[in-house]
């Protein structure tokens, strides 16, 4: 129990965005609940705490770390609900609780001070594209559970403390975006209170938004931004949203095109043959004052996106509406959607706010994106009621808090969309549970639910709620779960659910069982708290005698080959509807009661027997009679004539089967009509019944498995009654979809090819121009052209889409599709007209490029067919019309580098694939969509086996900067092993699998048996032996800030490849490989206490904690494979072959930079400086020596800031060369000598310390050690020697791998120490400590961290004292050879050779940092334009990472130190070169890029490579692009040459570059030799004082204000002049004190002169005024020597 409670909570952040910085202060209420109460714990992961108090009185505090392994794992899971926190806070001695005059205990206040730096969790820094120019937005990212809040606020994060919420946001007024200024915006939870400029800081302002309605922190959330694209959001779009859905095309399918099963159809037999009535929210019609009760509704977004947002977010009153409506008043003060960009999902749901991916806002003209938006939307609108209001009671609630969301979400599809898009959807969500839910945790697991375990989740616990329904509304005639959830809102305002409005599932059972009247038990028993779905085998036979059907039923689970122990098989129970359509037509509905594994039913017929004996002829007739009554005789859409149905092809039922028609008794039967079950249903009857159920049945769910059963059921029939449904306007367009598709089963040579016959006459009569013989005679393989969109139809387009994707699975002999379907395709692709369409055709060509290349992608004769390359040609031609004008989102370019990669997996010869066309998609510049196709492609060609793939996929899938790119790559790596371990498995079966015999091994031998077999394979093949591929997996799978989902995925990899549990531990002996075994079919047995699988162990491998199930039994013998590996490898040692004949184990030490947790650490080593080995009964064999010519590289390999830092640029050893790493990486490196040989290296790479003495010294002499204390004090004192100064705490500095890789701490707290004790007996030794020190600081650190940086800093003080104090530099030793013992580590240099990477430009791709075998690819050229990791966009780096120390106040102080000052240099100087480039006459023709066709230059980018202009270059000086002043000389230069390049001398523009040319160079001259001098107080005086005699001068008077082109009558002004100034503007900036250096005001002086002689000629008055005007500004700046910046 709690010993406090938080009333209310106040916050206040200051945010930097440019440093990204947030310093923070926090005030907590608090009322004790004990008089004894001296401390507090609070919730406190990521923020750094200054200071704490308590009623204004000092406070110690701590920060209390997980000292054991299993406190690191609750920690991560978040397992244990009393977590109390990290943060102790205790009160002094003066504090004490007093009591109120009321009851309990006198409030008291809790201060704290805290900053974040670089937050990567929680609080996110992200970059986004405003209006084309990048600009930087900081938004939260929340669970609606506790796990998050606490990475960016000190609180109490617990599911129930709520409290009232002040909230504080500090920001700037605006940020600079190409050259403008945008108002900064921050939208939180809460009301807005306020807006006020910040009382100190004027360009800064302070928003304050009060949260009155009691939250708990998780629900807590802001985003702040240039959200210049906002909307509010009334009760009028509530009209405007229904008259805009009827119109083209609607979203509400289901009503707007009547199709079978609509409500508005429901005739007197309705009842009998379609699905039930829908609930009464289909009808419902939201309330005007419904949505107006609402306090407020607004919409965000960034700029240029006011038309997106507001069609996205138009439906959102209506949405909030009918939840207020129908389950409960809304429970805020106003609702909030804010769209940002780098979300990591695509709706973040907290109290009152909504932050949504900026992916969702779509244009009215797309239709795709539609669907999706209102779907994800409306679940982030009903998670504010279930979610953020009311919370679950535990974590085994979880899942009822999500099924509410869930449920509700679902009746507002029903009500927006239709009630056959619910029930399909349902149906689709009914299947897609039935294959999840296997080796699946029951719903209401008392554990956090991540990955792919919350998807899971929240698709069964919707289905699961709606079968609950089901049985309540049936059962007891009530309103169902509906009404359940409006007593839940209810509960919650009445305080029945208490003060944290948390519902448990006990409570809501009871309460379900209360409102319907029916016993919920068993069903939740089964469902909820059991595991998997019922699988039905059901069979039926007629008695005549008894006039009955006998229904048999065979239960089955999808859990009953399940491996996981908490996934046992059960017998579902309860009752199953039969719906049986007798012969005369009418639909009797039969309750069978499950609760065996076999049972056998009798149903009672209610048709007499001698009514159902009839003749065929009869039968046919009658069958007639009800087509044309059921379809009005559209069914046979016009072809009433025998030439017509002959021309289709049409097949009626009973001309190849009179009797079984004859003898049919009954129509069909339809087991579980009504949805009520997940299940599988095995079910077999005639294939003339599923057509008759097609046709007739007017339920969604009804004809959707009829398609799917007719799919299987190939005959001319079955087609002809799928292209019926296809033809029939009235189906509901999915059911279309469905049905075009499953024709393309049907089109095979035995059928002779009936289903592409029925689908090209499709497409030509619904799609086509009318051709010639258009009546019939025309053949089929005759050409038609395609007519020109028209989408004012959902429902048609779709359908369309569908007949094309069909047409592409149609495969003949040669594995193409005939020619018949790729003349249509190509048709499509090349005349498609859009041009008359009011909708966009993107995503429709996207299907068309998809199914170009999806009919030519496995021909046999792909390489030499002329089709073929017809296809790839278009597509091709489609990608690059997607870069002219670009489709929505891309997804042409998306669609088109997708087949580009297909076809080349499946044709591996044609080398379609351009790997530096994908690379140039991959850069991180590119749209997100687009980067992530591009990664894809790049992973899946050519796998990870290839160093410089590998190296990339390490960047991408540790990027956290890009966190869903990072989670999509790291599960392309999953998928690419399940790809390739497939083709591999085809050759190998696994012998593994040979344990089980007969039937069941043949069962499943081809497909599990295959893909681990193939697995094996594919290990065996290399993969387990790449070294820099295992060192990727297992410093990302442990890093921090890589996505969570990501670091899971990789983890799982790694554990698979290399059967590892920790890369942080100790290496082990060696040991024999143990194999991986896994067995389909084992029995459920539960692991045995102590075992390696049993959850209380503490050594449980890192497979059983990502729930992956390994056998590892090494004493087995294996069976013989079929194939052999090439040596025997031990599986514990990472082993680098540098030959065939010598394999020598060696451990890869970790990476440098990472922080994996301690996993495998023992608890009391945690803070021990070196950790203590494990036991072993042999000692591992010592490391080979460094071979004679391998230099020193380094590994720079930082995941924990891969954006910041360049990945694998270098490779680094900590000590010395002969890291397997070094030697797998340097080609032509001697192997080392075997384990047994003598290590006696003859010429050692490296330097080495001098080996202390061993026998005792007295110390230094007196003078010396005086010196030496004087050394030592210095270093002490010196700025950045606060990481040096005590040794390195694992724990409190985050670097638990620290003494892996340095086997030899040092610092100077233990040379002060030592030096205090006579611990030297030379200056020498002395030396070697500091630079022992430095040299470790070097290895752990890669180059560039702050902790290597300010090594280096020390390493030049030490050097200079140490001269200064007259100690002689000490020279390099050459060590001697080594022998066994511990002797002195050698010390790497600090200046290391570093390995770069290439970037594309070699013709090959050839790097000294590639293996020394190359890569198995046909041609390694395809490697160029290959990206270098360094390429990869980053952010700031702050270098904090070894600096979470205890000590804050060295923290803020080195980030004060490093804080941006003014830059006083060359970007002001560039910028001053290039505005007076512009100014000039010379630069017209430089200002814009080339256009071709408008200049009439068509061949200029055939001559030029690389184009430059003025703009470009201005726009990358703005963006600060550029490193160096030589950067943007580079750029003007090339400038230059492309002119003189593409001119001939003597030409117009040739003649205005020289001139230019010449300018430039007098400028950048004289610029660069004039020292810049900084404007202080007195410059800002003398400068108004020149300002004032310039504008009281008469020849002035044109530049006193800014041009007006109207009322001057020159409206060209700007077209020539694009950097305007004048007197006003220049005096405004003096006022602000915009100006940092003196020559940045001379340049806007010279500006103005410069702007004047561009516009006006010679000799007219304003060019006289300009002349006057600068003699005079060199005669008052002359005096200052001011006028050295003035140019004449």
């Amino acid at each position: 129990m709690a010993l406090f409670a938080v009333s209310h909570q106040l916050v206040s952040l200051d945010i930097d965005i440019g440093r990204r910085l947030v310093k923070g202060v926090t005030e907590l209420s608090i009322k004790p609940k004990t008089r004894e109460l001296s401390e507090i714990r609070l919730h406190c992961d990521r923020p750094v705490v200054r200071s704490a108090s308590v009623n204004g009185l000092a406070c110690e505090f701590e920060r209390v770390g997980p000292t054991t392994r299993q406190q690191v794992l609750d920690k991560i899971s978040r397992t244990q609900d009393t977590d109390e926190g990290e943060l102790v806070i205790r009160f002094p001695s003066e504090f004490g609780v007093e009591e109120s005059t009321s009851a309990g205990f006198k409030m008291a206040k809790v201060r704290i001070e805290f900053y974040l730096v670089d937050a990567k969790t929680g609080l996110v820094f992200s970059e986004c594209d405003d209006e084309g120019h990048a600009t930087t937005t900081v938004h939260t990212e929340t669970c609606m559970y506790p796990s998050v809040t606490r990475s960016w606020l000190p609180c109490v994060d617990a599911m129930h403390e709520r409290c009232t919420w002040d909230l504080f946001y500090t920001v700037p007024a605006c940020v600079e975006s190409a050259g403008k200024s945008l108002p900064m915006t921050v939208v939180s939870v809460g009301e807005l209170s306020s807006l006020v400029v910040h009382p100190r800081d004027p360009l800064r302002k302070v928003f304050r938004y009060v949260m009155s309605t009691a939250t708990p922190a998780c629900t807590l959330g802001f985003a702040a931004g240039p959200f210049t694209s906002a909307c509010t959001l009334d009760s009028s779009l509530l009209a405007a949203g229904r008259s805009d859905a009827a119109a083209p095309p609607p979203l509400d399918e289901g009503r707007a095109e009547k199709p079978q099963g609509s409500d508005s159809e429901k005739d007197e037999d309705d009842d009998d043959d379609g699905a039930a009535a829908a609930p009464a929210s289909t009808s419902v019609t939201v309330s005007p004052a419904t949505v107006d009760a609402i306090g407020g509704i607004y919409a965000f977004a960034h700029g240029g996106q006011q038309a997106e947002l507001e069609n996205t977010c138009a439906f959102l009153p209506e949405a909030l509406g009918f939840h207020s409506q129908e389950f409960g008043a809304y429970p805020y003060t106003s609702f909030k959607i804010v769209f940002v960009e780098g979300l990591r999902a695509p709706v973040v749901t907290c109290a009152s706010l909504m932050l949504a991916s900026a992916a969702l806002l779509h244009p009215a003209t797309v239709i795709e994106a539609a669907y999706e938006a209102r779907r994800a939307l409306g679940l982030g609108v009903a998670q504010q009621w279930f979610g953020t209001y009311v919370a679950a009671g535990g974590w085994a609630d979880q899942w009822l808090v999500v099924g509410l969301a869930g449920f509700t979400a679902a009746a507002f599809v029903r009500h927006s969309l239709g009630h056959n898009e619910h029930r399909f959807r349902l149906r689709r969500d009914m299947a897609r549970l039935c294959h999840a839910d296997v080796n699946q945790r029951a719903l209401s697991y008392a554990g956090p639910r991540g990955g792919d375990d919350a998807a899971f989740v929240r698709l069964k616990a919707p289905v699961v709620l709606h079968m609950l329904d089901r049985r309540m509304v049936k059962g007891g005639q009530s309103l169902g779960l509906a009404r359940m959830a409006a007593k839940v809102l209810g509960a919650c305002v009445s305080g029945d659910l208490g003060a944290a409005h948390a519902v448990t599932t006990a409570w809501f059972l009871r309460g379900c069982r209360r409102v319907s009247g029916v016993d919920v038990a068993a069903f939740g028993a089964q469902w909820i708290h059991g595991t998997g779905c019922p699988v039905f085998h059901m069979a039926y036979a007629f008695n005549r005698k008894k006039l009955a059907v006998e229904i048999t039923v065979h239960q089955e689970s999808t859990n009953a080959h399940a491996t996981a122990p908490w996934a046992a098989p059960q017998v579902f129970r309860g009752p199953l509807t039969a719906r049986i359509r007798e012969a005369d037509g009418t639909p009797y509905e039969h309750v069978l009661d499950i609760g065996e594994r076999v049972r056998r039913f009798e149903v009672q017929f209610n048709t007499k027997y001698k009514r159902i004996r009839r003749s065929t002829k009869r039968f046919r007739q009658r069958q007639m009679a009800a087509a044309d009554d059921a379809g009005a005789g559209a069914a046979l859409f016009g072809a009433e004539s025998a030439a017509a149905k002959r021309a289709w092809r049409v097949v009626e039922w009973g001309e190849a089967d009179d009797e079984s028609l004859a003898s049919a008794t009954f129509e069909w039967i339809r087991v579980d009509p009504d949805l009520e079950w997940a299940c599988v249903v095995h079910f077999d009857q005639p294939a003339f019944m599923w057509a008759a159920q097609l046709q007739r049945d007017r339920d969604v769910a009804a004809q959707a498995d009829a398609v799917a059963a007719l799919q299987r059921l190939p005959s001319a029939a079955a087609s002809t009654a799928l292209m019926r449904a296809v033809m029939d306007a009235r189906v509901f367009y999915r059911v279309r979809v469905a049905a075009a598709l499953a024709l393309a089963a049907l089109a095979t040579e035995r059928l002779a090819w009936i289903g592409l016959h029925h689908l090209v006459s499709i497409y030509k009569a619904r799609y086509c121009v009318p051709g010639a013989g258009a009546g019939g005679c025309e053949p089929l393989d005759a050409p038609r052209l395609p007519r020109p969109n028209d989408f004012s139809s959902a429902a048609e387009y779709f359908t369309q889409r569908a007949v094309l994707a069909a047409l592409s699975n149609i495969r003949d002999r040669r594995g193409e599709a005939p020619a018949p379907a790729r003349r249509l395709l190509l048709a499509a692709l090349r005349y498609n007209d859009n041009s008359a369409n009011a909708y966009a055709d993107g995503h429709y060509l996207a299907g068309l490029a998809a199914a170009a290349a999806n009919a030519v992608a496995a021909s046999t004769r792909f390489a030499t067919a002329a089709g073929c390359a017809d296809a790839m040609a278009e597509v091709e031609r489609l990608r690059a019309l997607d870069l002219l004008v670009p489709s929505f989102h891309n997804v042409v370019t998306c669609a088109a580098l997708e087949a580009l990669v297909r076809v080349s997996l499946v044709q591996p010869r044609a080398r379609v694939f351009n790997t530096a066309l994908f690379a140039a998609m991959a850069d991180a510049h590119a749209y997100a969509p687009v980067r992530q196709t591009a990664v894809s492609g790049l992973l899946l060609h050519w796998g990870p086996r290839v160093p410089p793939v590998a190296r990339l996929m390490a960047a991408w899938a540790a990027d956290c900067e890009h966190p869903r790119l990072a989670v999509a790559v790291a599960r392309h790596a999953v998928q690419l092993l399940m790809v390739r371990a497939m083709v591999l498995g085809r050759q190998h079966h696994s012998l593994l699998f040979m344990e089980e015999q007969g039937p069941a091994a043949d069962e499943h031998i081809d497909t599990p048996a295959r893909l681990v077999g193939g697995f094996e394979a594919l290990i065996d093949d290399g993969i387990a032996d790449s070294p820099e591929l295992r060192t990727i997996l297992a410093s990302a799978a442990y890093d921090s800030a890589v996505p969570a989902e990501s670091r899971r995925l990789l983890a799982a990899v790694h554990a698979l490849v290399y059967q590892t549990v920790d890369e942080s531990m100790p290496p082990p002996p060696l040991q024999p490989r143990r194999r991986l075994k896994i067995r389909l079919q084992p029995k459920s047995v539960k692991p045995p206490e102590g075992s390696p699988l049993s959850s209380d162990s503490e050594d449980m491998p890192l497979g059983a904690l990502l729930g992956v199930s390994q056998e590892l039994a090494p004493q087995v013998p294996k069976p013989k494979r079929k194939y052999q590996r090439k040596a025997p490898r031990p599986s514990d040692e990472l082993v680098v072959d540098d030959d065939d004949d010598d394999d020598v184990p060696l451990m890869l030490p970790p990476i440098a930079g990472t922080r994996p947790p301690p996993l495998a650490v023992p608890d009391a080593s945690l803070n021990s400086p070196v950790y203590s080995a494990m036991p072993t009964a042999t000692p591992p064999l010592p490391l080979p020596p460094p071979p004679v010519s391998a230099p020193p590289i380094k590994l720079k390999l930082k995941l924990s800031k891969v954006a910041s830092s360049a990945i694998l640029d270098t490779i680094t050893s900590p000590t010395t060369s002969s890291s397997p790493l070094a030697r797998e990486i340097l080609p032509g490196t001697p192997p080392p000598p075997p384990p047994s040989a003598p290590a006696i290296p003859s010429a050692p790479a490296t330097p080495t310390v001098p080996a202390k003495p061993a026998e005792a010294s007295a110390g230094v002499a007196g003078g010396t050690r005086k010196l030496l204390h004087r050394v030592l004090r210095k270093l002490s004192r010196h700025p950045d020697a606060f990481p040096f100064m005590r040794p390195v705490d694992v724990v409190l500095d985050g670097c638990p791998t620290y003494y892996d890789v340095i086997k030899q701490p040092m610092d100077l707290g233990t040379v002060k120490r030592k030096l205090e004790t006579n611990g030297y007996a030379t200056a020498d030794e002395f030396e070697a400590d500091v630079r022992l020190m430095l040299a470790n600081c070097y290895a752990f650190n890669p180059l560039g961290t702050p902790v290597h940086v300010m090594g280096e800093s020390v390493e030049k003080a030490f050097e200079a004292e140490w001269i200064k104090c007259g100690l002689s530099a000490s020279t390099t030793v050459e060590p001697g050879p080594i022998e066994s013992g511990p002797k002195t580590p050698p010390v790497p240099k600090a200046t290391p050779k570093t390995v770069r990477i290439s970037t594309g430009k070699r013709k090959s791709f050839q790097s000294p940092a590639t293996h020394s075998a190359p890569p198995s690819v046909e041609a390694a050229d395809e490697f160029v334009g290959l990206p270098d990791v360094k390429r990869i966009k980053t952010t700031p780096d702050l270098g904090l990472g070894a600096l979470d120390s205890n000590d804050p106040d060295a923290i803020i102080e080195y980030l004060d130190q490093t804080a941006p000052k003014p830059t006083l240099d060359w970007p002001s100087m560039c910028t001053r070169v290039l505005l007076r480039l512009q100014a000039q006459p010379s630069a017209i023709e430089f200002m814009a890029p080339v256009d071709p066709i408008k200049q009439g230059v068509p061949t200029y980018f055939d001559v030029i490579k690389r184009p430059i202009d003025l703009s470009t270059i201005r726009t990358k000086l703005n963006r600060r692009s550029y490193a160096s002043a030589d950067e943007f000389r580079e750029d003007l230069e090339l400038l230059f040459s492309n002119c003189y390049l593409f001119n001939t001398p003597g030409t117009y523009v040739h003649t205005q570059c020289v001139t230019l040319h010449a300018i430039f160079e007098a400028t950048w001259t004289r610029l660069s030799q004039a020292p810049d001098l900084p404007m202080d107080d007195r410059a800002y005086e003398r400068a108004r004082s020149v300002l004032g005699k310039l504008k009281r001068d008469e020849a002035c008077w044109p530049f006193l204000k800014p041009v007006d082109p109207v009322a001057l009558g020159v409206p060209t002004y700007f077209d020539l002049v694009k950097n305007p100034m004048d007197m006003s503007t220049i005096q405004k900036k003096l006022a602000k004190k915009s100006y940092a250096l003196v020559a940045e005001f001379v340049a806007d002086i010279q500006l103005i002169i410069d702007d004047c002689f561009l516009f006006n000629l010679k000799d007219t008055p304003v060019h006289d005024c300009g002349r006057a005007l600068h003699s005079l500004a060199n005669k008052l700046l002359e005096s200052d020597h001011w006028n050295r910046w003035l140019f004449y």
